[in-house]
């Protein structure tokens, strides 16, 4: 790659040229962060009338924004593992769920429930972005504010550096893991190539802005419970709902202001202007809509249309808004492009805009199933052919959502032609399905994280 040289005196000259010379010729940085349960439009970037995200909204018009991103389940661990995969959950292995003829449910302490309920680990055998950049140089590190990447899981392979330090209800701030990284990132001469991973979580139930953050106006309301799920068709009244939401907004405008000091600690650090950087949702939340409250239990758009922001090397595409398709699957294979690595047989991601169709799926849960009922005992697949989307149970029902337009509106019902081409993708993504490389036993669940998982609402009280 040939450098660029400006008029300039000789001494200024030389000195630019090997710095110039020397960024070309060293690796990007690879920064990914993951914004845990952060509805894509719930930014500002995306057009939510609230600004609430001024630091996600600068990166933007550095980057490159993705209108139509999709995860590929609606909880943590199956969706993160699909991102540093680049695999499906079916694929990847790393996903809690029961079999169809599971036995019943009684309590927490029967086999059927706990066979359900602990999740298995990303296995071993799994090849990851970290470790991929691990082979090439790169110094590693993770910061983590969820449980569900815990070393335990499985999704940190790779990582020399990991910071994993939560706080007994499982919720690590943003401050305090900005804070880590920061500090982590200082410590690394500008020549060496680093990788890091950066999980805030803080939207994440239980909705406690800190101080500061809270005075939307009903974000110091009560809730009728901290960790209810909304079920079986159950309403939020007007009030309650603006509770939730402000709380949730609350938590997101705390997590953009300790990230934008993230984004300013690259760039006095020399690292920004040349770094491959990911902004990804993992999944989102639901507040009410079709009867439910929080993730995990369905595939609905709000919970996996998934914010994506890509700043490329140099500023490439800088400002652009694209409304490809894209998958959480499409970013290993995106780095691996860029950096000139060989991807893994099993990576199922393709190239940026090159996808018609995004695949989701959802394997019916104990917790769910034995709090909420037979209504929750299935598993669940969803496509979308944008502008449509198809959401099938593996019991026979379906569900035809327009995403193009509000709940109401004229024209909702697809047309012969869609309807075939809806089923004819979620048939052609089924039969490509690979049959699942699962760690031999469930991650275990030290009496500590099953009461972080209980805070979190994994668990019942």
């Amino acid at each position: 790659m040939k450098c660029i040289l400006r008029h300039m005196s000789a001494a200024a000259l030389a000195t630019a040229t090997f710095v110039s010379c020397g960024a070309a010729q060293r690796p990007p940085d690879v920064i990914l962060v993951t914004l845990d349960t952060t509805r894509a439009d719930h930014l500002s970037v995306y057009g939510y009338e609230r600004p609430l995200t001024p630091s996600l909204d600068r990166l933007a018009r550095d980057s490159v924004t993705f209108t139509r991103a999709w995860s590929t389940s609606s909880w943590t661990l199956p969706a993160h593992a699909s991102i540093v995969t680049g695999r499906r959950p079916s694929s990847h292995g790393a996903d809690a769920g029961l079999g169809k003829d599971h036995p019943p449910l009684e309590s927490e302490t029967s086999p059927g429930y706990l066979a359900g309920l602990l999740p298995y680990p990303l296995d071993e055998s799994a090849t990851t972005l970290a470790e991929l950049l691990a082979a090439k140089g790169y110094a590693t590190s993770a910061f983590i504010g969820g449980p569900y990447l815990l070393p335990r899981f499985g999704l940190l392979q790779g990582y020399e550096h990991r910071d994993v330090a939560l706080p007994p209800d499982g919720k690590r701030r943003a401050d305090a893991l900005t804070d880590a990284a920061i500090a982590w990132l200082e410590q690394w001469p500008r020549e060496r190539p680093v990788h890091m991973l950066v999980n805030y979580f803080d939207p994440h139930t239980p909705y406690a802005p800190p101080p500061g953050y809270d005075d939307l106006p009903r974000a110091r309301d009560p809730l009728r419970s901290p960790d209810l799920e909304v079920l079986a068709g159950a309403t939020l009244s007007p009030e309650e709902r603006s509770a939730y939401v402000d709380r949730y907004d609350g938590e997101i405008r705390f997590m953009d202001f300790h990230l934008g000091r993230l984004l300013a600690a690259l760039a006095r650090l020399g690292r920004f202007d040349h770094a491959l950087l990911i902004v990804v949702g993992d999944h989102g939340e639901l507040f009410g809509e079709h009867g439910l409250l929080q993730h995990g239990h369905a595939l609905y758009e709000p919970l996996i249309r998934v914010p994506l922001i890509i700043h490329f090397p140099t500023g490439r595409e800088r400002g652009r808004v694209r409304d490809d398709t894209v998958s959480v699957i499409d970013l290993l294979p995106l780095v691996a492009r860029e950096l000139g690595l060989a991807l893994p047989a099993e990576v199922e991601g393709v190239a940026l805009g090159a996808r018609a169709v995004a695949f989701a799926e959802l394997r019916r849960n104990a917790h769910f199933v034995r709090r909420h009922g037979a209504a929750f005992d299935r598993d669940l697949q969803a496509v979308v052919r944008w502008p449509w989307q198809l959401i099938a149970s593996d019991s026979g029902e379906f569900e035809v959502h327009r995403l193009d337009r509000g709940p109401g509106a004229s024209g909702d019902l697809p047309s012969a032609s869609d309807r075939l081409d809806l089923w004819r993708s979620l048939t052609a993504e089924r039969a490509s399905l690979r049959p699942a490389v699962r760690a031999t036993r469930p991650a275990e669940l030290t009496p500590e994280l099953r009461e972080s998982l209980r805070a979190l609402g994994y668990l019942a009280p």
